[in-house]
């Protein structure tokens, strides 16, 4: 009885930590063991290229990490007790030979480098970027008695990136632009001065597929948001006036195209489908630094 009474005191205190630690054993039952393919790899604190750096690890060493992954990043067991994130362009599925590289080929990287150039970047995929942008869209509406389009020039703004207005491990991108005169259509009917701008902004949700450490593929899909204000001139025989058109209207938008890294810039030239109360296609290339 006494022994029952200690085993029952026991399991009351400190069952629900064997639980807690068995449910760990369990999901790490479910890991892999993978291995590290690149030198002075990276393992950060959280899923998270921003998050503080608890370990770097060498090339060939051999680690459990997890079945799955989040973002592009695998949960790695450093040691019991000991856990991290370490992106998947660092590890490799499985037990695999790292051969070192003799002493004349470390050596070769190093004649040429610059001093300036500072610690390991990020792969370009997880790498945010902010610029300036160019489209040309062929603005398409229903004016004037038909539907009508004219390709027109929008200047802007694009963010791409994870971590880009949503938080989170999703690659989006965002663009505000703005046209500075209506399209020309106005003026080849009228035959008289027009003026007014039009506003774009669109968030895609990105799918990205790397083709390469400075070469990226991208398409994806999201909401826009547009309003135009046009103050449109007019004959009346000898007699001008003008007079105002206003517009509003939620769509959405689609894209597809490239991403190249040259140094701490990206150029990123892609394809646009808009679908609102018309549909329309246009071209975009960015040019944005990293942050």
């Amino acid at each position: 009885m006494f022994g029952f009474f200690v085993l029952n005191k026991f399991f009351s205190r400190f069952g629900l930590a064997l639980l807690v630690m068995l449910a760990g054993a369990s999901a790490w039952a479910q890991a892999q063991r993978a291995t590290v393919i690149n030198d002075e790899a990276l393992v950060y604190q959280e899923a998270d290229f921003d998050a503080p750096v608890i370990a770097t690890l060498k090339a060939g060493a051999v680690y459990n990490v997890s079945a799955g992954k989040k973002g592009p990043f695998y949960k790695i067991r450093l040691k019991p007790g000991s856990l991290g994130w370490i992106a998947d362009t660092d590890v490799k599925p499985g037990v695999h030979r790292i051969e070192e590289a003799s002493a004349e080929q470390k050596m070769k990287p190093l004649e040429g480098a610059k001093a300036s150039e500072g610690p390991k970047r990020k792969p370009f995929f997880a790498t945010r970027y902010g610029g300036l942008g160019l489209n040309v869209i062929n603005y398409t509406e229903d004016t004037l008695g038909e539907k009508r389009s004219a390709f027109t020039n929008f200047y802007g703004l694009n963010f791409n990136g994870y971590d880009v207005v949503m938080s989170g491990e999703i690659y989006t991108e965002a663009n505000f632009m703005l046209a500075l005169s209506p399209p020309s259509y106005y003026t080849d009917y009228t035959k008289a001065g027009s003026e007014g701008f039009i506003f774009i902004a669109d968030f895609l949700f990105q799918t990205v597929n790397s083709k390469g450490k400075s070469a990226l593929f991208h398409y994806g899909f999201g909401p826009m948001f547009k309003y135009s204000h046009f103050l449109i001139g007019a004959r009346n025989g000898a007699q001008e006036f003008s007079y105002s058109v206003d517009d509003m209207s939620i769509g959405a938008v689609f894209n597809i195209g490239l991403a190249l890294r040259l140094g701490n810039f990206s150029i990123r030239p892609d394809v646009k489908y808009y679908w609102e109360k018309d549909t329309y296609y246009g071209f975009a290339l960015n040019v944005g630094y990293q942050f």
